[in-house]
């Protein structure tokens, strides 16, 4: 990591006219301080990008903090609950106060919120679970080939909740009653899923980026392609499939008619851990080097932070014109277009760190969640304002 002498002599010798022009994009702040973050991924899409949420972009203060057991699967906030998936339960917070409304033991590996039902994919057992948010009692549970290593998805145009295992099937489950509607086998563990319309698109362990029409009862392959590593992260716009490979950088691949071609790789992007950020202008991604962006057009590089490796990073979430992930050891928010600088070489691109190294983040109610393993001395959630 740059020391601090050497980021100033870097930009001492840049001169203010080279640093003009060299920030990553224009964002404004988010404004709407009653968001929800629904999914792991904020939407469907995967993109993790709120864009008109509220959210910290001077240092926070405290709202609460809770105790859990370790997390491990992303916050999503919905129906005025925080949702934890911990290695001993599921725990659900009031997000205003911060006060416990329940927690069902069960050893959840991911959660997705839709119409007022929590739907759980377990690590434990190879089950989809369904539970009222309100209580968390229990709506009904469905066996499946496999365990999870993939949160559950509900679909964008249908009344149904997508899975995928790690024996490689995914599968749609009716979101009222759990019965399956159909099955897909991907060979290899899913571990990606994001949505458009009618399309689903699926990342595997095995490195194979797939495309489903899914409509109703039947599902259809459109196309697969086959991704240097892990598919750790999965964003979609409506001619694009922005895929996070572990050890293979980022890559954009068209949609449609290209079916799946390569529209441009960039192999030295982080290797993230769970998603990806898809703004609209740039692709962002953090890893135990840092935090990098990335032009969603063109893959050249925007800007970059760097970090020394000692510690790895959060799975990033973005609101407004803020990024915030866990990285070098502290929770960090970063303004989305970089600040200003060349190469490594950033003015203002980190607005405030605070004292504790979140496993995720989630962005909601004009607040930042944060699950960490050390929230005042034990595992816990706190919300930052």
């Amino acid at each position: 990591m740059p020391s601090r002498r050497d980021v100033l002599a870097g930009l001492s010798a840049a001169g203010a006219a080279g640093l003009a022009g060299c920030s990553g994009g224009s964002f404004s702040p988010g404004r709407d301080g009653s968001t929800e973050w629904p999914v792991p991924g904020y939407n469907v899409r995967g993109t993790n990008y709120a864009r008109n949420a509220a959210a910290p972009r001077t240092k926070p203060s405290e709202r609460w903090s809770a105790k859990t057991g370790l997390a491990v699967g992303r916050i999503v906030v919905a129906d005025g609950a925080v949702l934890v998936p911990a290695a001993d339960a599921l725990y659900a917070f009031d997000v205003r106060s911060g006060d416990e409304r329940w927690r069902v033991p069960l050893k959840p590996y991911g959660v997705a919120v839709a119409d007022g039902v929590a739907f759980v994919t377990l690590r434990d057992e190879p089950a989809v679970v369904a539970l009222a948010t309100a209580d968390g009692s229990e709506q009904w549970r469905t066996e499946t080939a496999g365990q999870f290593g993939s949160a559950p998805l509900p679909a964008p145009t249908s009344d149904v909740v997508f899975a995928g295992d790690t024996t490689g099937r995914v599968t749609a489950l009716s979101r009222q009653e759990g019965a399956r509607r159909w099955s897909f086998d991907a060979f290899t563990g899913v571990y990606s899923l994001a949505a458009r319309g009618e399309r689903l698109y699926v990342g595997t362990t095995g490195g194979t980026a797939y495309e489903l029409h899914a409509s109703g009862d039947a599902v259809t392959p459109v196309w697969r392609r086959k991704i240097p590593g892990t598919v750790r992260g999965l964003a979609v716009q409506n001619d694009s499939v922005y895929v996070g490979a572990f050890g293979g950088g980022f890559l954009r691949l068209f949609d449609g008619a290209h079916a799946g071609r390569t529209a441009w790789h960039a192999p030295d992007a982080p290797t993230v851990t769970d998603a990806v950020v898809f703004t609209g202008e740039s692709v962002l991604g953090a890893d135990g080097g840092g935090v990098a962006a990335y032009d969603a057009d063109s893959g050249s590089e925007r800007w970059r932070w760097s970090a020394d490796g000692s510690s790895a990073a959060s799975a990033p979430a973005a609101a407004g014109d803020t990024l915030y992930v866990g990285v070098d050891g502290r929770l960090r928010a970063f303004e989305l277009g970089g600040g200003t600088g060349v190469g490594p070489y950033r003015f203002g691109a980190q607005r405030w760190s605070y004292d504790v190294l979140p496993r995720c983040v989630a962005v909601a109610d004009g607040a930042v969640f944060a699950a960490a393993d050390d929230v005042h001395g034990s595992p816990g959630v706190v919300a930052l304002e």
